[in-house]
């Protein structure tokens, strides 16, 4: 008898051995990313980070997930970041203004007009993983402070929107406003050329900061104006169109060199079919947000000939100053991926 309830108990184990060796793989089996993102569900750059999620899991076959964390509930870009550096977060999202105070040549991208509008396209293809100049020179630094460059977003470029309050009507009314600006010291400095009072806000504390009168203006472009729904607190453009902003994702460095190479490419490759992807809604978003303006009466207001003029030159003094700041083999070639 007690042969033989040895021999169940080895014929049980062994039944639950093999049965357990040919289960498929469960949702445990995944390699769970996070990706910590600031925007809303209607935003540009959420839609890049949702498609590298959904191109990743194709190309994966399923083995690796991101979820994409938005709203800013792991906080703003730049904790998000700070958190990825540490290791404690996969993904974070992080615009180019807040970029500049981990990597200094970025400050580069927040030059006023430092990118042609009818090139955009042509400076987005510098920042193809495989073949981008642009890519090259960025991920090279980014990794020197433990991040590992996997997409660049798009946004549409940003002028000047104005609450009622603000009173301004053309490129004269702007002088003494207080302006939303991030932590970047050129959008400081560009706001004070303008005679503006420029007030450092962090994005998801805009919509409170204009409704309440800490600011009344703010840089933004019409799709992300749409998307925050900021008719119900600004009525007018500035339309100044001085500012590309440019969006980036980072993956944490150690993590990312802990994958085999073929996860690895996944990564890269999921990344750039996505920010392809989000380059030509960010179009298609920016024609969206216009017609939103133009339903909810917002102003408007272009700038004249000379009021174009009186900006550049008072912008100079700018550029001779930060310019110094900037490792100018990256400024010849923001410049060159543009002729």
């Amino acid at each position: 008898m007690k042969k033989l309830h040895i021999l169940r108990t080895v014929l049980v184990l062994a039944v639950l051995f093999f049965s357990f060796l040919f289960l498929p793989a469960s949702s445990e089996a995944k390699t769970v990313f996070r990706l910590a993102n600031t925007g809303g569900p209607n935003d540009d750059y959420t839609f890049g980070c949702e498609q590298f999620a959904k191109n990743l899991a194709e190309i994966s076959n399923g083995e690796m997930e991101v979820r994409v964390m938005n709203n800013g509930v792991l906080g703003n870009d730049r904790v998000a970041t700070e958190m990825a550096q540490q290791g404690s977060l996969d993904f974070s999202l992080i615009g180019q203004s807040q970029l500049n105070l981990f990597v200094k040549p970025v400050l580069a991208f927040d030059l006023p007009y430092i990118v042609d509008a009818a090139k955009n396209r042509q400076f987005l293809e510098a920042f193809d993983p495989y073949t981008g100049p642009l890519y090259k020179y960025l991920d090279a630094e980014t990794q020197k402070v433990g991040l590992k460059l996997v997409m660049t977003l798009d946004t549409p470029f940003r002028s000047y929107a104005f609450t009622p309050r603000s009173g301004v009507e053309n490129l004269s009314g702007v002088r003494g406003v207080k302006v939303r600006v991030t932590m970047s010291p050129l959008e400081r400095a560009f706001a004070n050329a303008l005679a503006m009072n420029p007030t450092s806000v962090g994005w998801t504390e805009v919509y409170t900061a204009l409704q309440q009168g800490t600011v009344d203006g703010e840089i933004i472009n019409y799709g992300t104006f749409a998307a925050a729904n900021h008719a119900e607190i600004a009525d007018r453009f500035l339309l100044t169109r001085h500012n590309m902003a440019k969006i980036f994702v980072f993956m944490n460095k150690a993590r990312f060199d802990a994958l085999s190479p073929k996860q690895q490419k996944m990564i890269i490759d999921a990344g750039r079919k996505a920010q392809m992807e989000e380059w030509d809604f960010s179009q298609e978003y920016e024609r969206r947000g216009e017609e939103y303006c133009k339903q909810h009466n917002v102003k408007l207001i272009e700038l004249t000939d000379a009021e174009r003029a009186e900006i550049m030159k008072n912008i100079q003094p700018v550029y001779d100053e930060y310019a110094k700041e900037i490792d100018p083999a990256f400024l010849k070639l923001i410049q060159d991926v543009q002729k």
